[in-house]
């Protein structure tokens, strides 16, 4: 019954009605609760490629995610639509708070204009208590996806709009605003061949939903008889609340350099001894080109910390590697002749 209420109401756009006049199923006063946002819907489609429409994709994950945690003792689970209904974010946040929701998990599939990024990350506030709550679930939530479901991790991160004052996302700006704590999980890209794998298999979306659940279940040191499952004395990490917002890092690792350690004629190919720094952030991408920077190789993930070894393709005689942060700041290293 409730869901109906929901849908008839949001499909009227009467969702402040609903706010005011409705009020959801009430948790038990020791329970914590928590929202889920399945990512656009109704008119909005988010994301389109191949032939996949983002608000179907983010349902999926965002529907596992519910099933699974409704299962742990001691939460309550909302979602902000049911259904194939039109929200704005604003709406969104508000739903979230009329339900009491402490944290509010906005679900999403990623794309970009260039189509050359992989991976998952999530988004957070950059204020107070919000970021060092969002910070702490984030990381469990990247190391999640990326342990259980393979999906490459590109971090937790914040941004700020453009005059420095306000979180950037209008889901967790709104939230924030309700006194919710707001994230944006981007699980991984549709639109690279690296990451298609597991945006276009029914599957996987249904494991990283399960993975989502999983991280709240950790955050909050719930158990499940029904699943078998016992985090109540899972520790993560505490973070202090900033004094000041935190803001995303605007520029690119500090430097780059490459030594050749191996030309190998025969084979093509080159072995490179890699330095990099980025003293704000971490580097998460590597590329390079053999021409002297007329054309690059696709993205690669970096996993080294300073200097790693690298041994590449080669097809002409000028070497050059850039590596990326995790706000993709790129530095093209110094350039290598082999012959």
């Amino acid at each position: 019954m409730r869901k109906l209420i929901i849908n008839s109401l949001l499909s009227a756009g009467l969702a402040i009605l609903f706010l005011a006049g409705v009020k959801p199923l009430q948790a038990h006063a020791d329970n914590v609760i928590v929202c889920i946002d399945p990512g656009h819907g109704g008119e909005d489609q988010g994301a389109s490629y191949s032939g996949y429409d983002e608000k179907d994709l983010d349902f999926k994950i965002a529907t596992a995610m519910y099933e699974e945690l409704s299962q742990y003792e001691g939460i309550t689970v909302y979602m902000t639509r049911y259904g194939d209904d039109t929200l704005s974010l604003k709406q969104r946040a508000q739903i979230a708070a009329g339900y009491g929701a402490e944290f509010l998990y906005s679900i999403h599939i990623n794309a970009c204009d260039d189509h050359k990024m992989f991976g998952s990350e999530v988004w957070i506030s950059a204020y107070g208590n919000h970021y060092a709550k969002g910070r702490s679930f984030g990381e469990i939530a990247e190391n999640e996806l990326e342990s259980t479901v393979g999906v490459y991790s590109k971090g937790v991160k914040t941004k700020l709009s453009g005059n420095g004052k306000q979180d950037y996302y209008g889901i967790i700006r709104h939230a924030r605003s309700n006194g919710v704590t707001g994230c944006i999980i981007e699980h991984c890209y549709m639109d690279n061949d690296h990451d298609i794998g597991y945006a276009f298999n029914d599957d996987i979306l249904v494991q990283m939903g399960k993975a989502d659940a999983t991280s709240v279940a950790k955050y909050y040191g719930l158990k499940s008889t029904t699943l078998g499952k016992d985090y109540s004395g899972y520790k993560r990490a505490v973070y202090e609340a900033p004094k000041a917002p935190v803001r995303q890092d605007d520029t690119p690792p500090e430097y780059v350099n490459i030594e050749l350690m191996e030309y190998n004629a025969a084979e093509s190919t080159a072995k490179l001894h890699v330095w990099g720094k980025d003293s704000q952030t971490k580097i998460i991408y590597y590329n390079y080109s053999s021409d002297g920077g007329a054309t690059w190789s696709p993205l690669h993930g970096w996993t080294a910390e300073t200097e790693g070894y690298l041994t590449i393709p080669v097809s002409g005689p000028d070497v050059v590697i850039a590596l990326y942060n995790r706000y993709c700041g790129g530095t093209e290293s110094n350039h290598v002749i082999l012959y």
